[in-house]
């Protein structure tokens, strides 16, 4: 199994979660990937630069990236997220642009996505979503 942390989650097990940790560690000792999408890592770190603590913040998550894969966007991406955004406008459930990103990034990938922001995710039919925060 792939799981893509979202921000949230992965700002929760940063900040010693431990439910999160224990989840992370369990996963990963039967085989399980832990990723995040390249929104994620911007979106931490514009928290790191916009920070107090500037240095240990970025230091902090240049160590993280070394052990957890960031995924890059791609064409397949692009499409599925027009696809989804073009879903969303029709239904009147638009969420913003860097969600449906994460969405299809994680869709196009055949990820789980863990995230504590169920409410916004849960628009996207076909999504997988799981929140180890709860």
């Amino acid at each position: 199994m792939q799981y893509m942390i979202d921000s949230d989650i992965l700002i929760y097990w940063i900040n010693g979660n431990h439910r999160i940790d224990k989840k992370i560690k369990e996963e990963t000792a039967i085989g399980s990937k832990i990723v995040v999408s390249i929104i994620t890592a911007c979106e931490l770190y514009f928290g790191a630069f916009n920070s107090v603590a500037k240095e240990k913040n970025n230091k902090l998550l240049d160590n993280l990236f070394k052990d957890i894969e960031i995924i890059q966007t791609n064409q397949e991406v692009a499409k599925n997220f027009g696809k989804l955004k073009a879903i969303l406008k029709k239904k009147g459930k638009l969420i913003n642009d860097a969600d449906i990103l994460i969405a299809s990034i994680a869709m196009t990938n055949n990820c789980v996505l863990v995230t504590n922001n169920i409410k916004h995710f849960k628009q996207i039919e076909g999504l997988k979503i799981e929140n180890w925060f709860l």
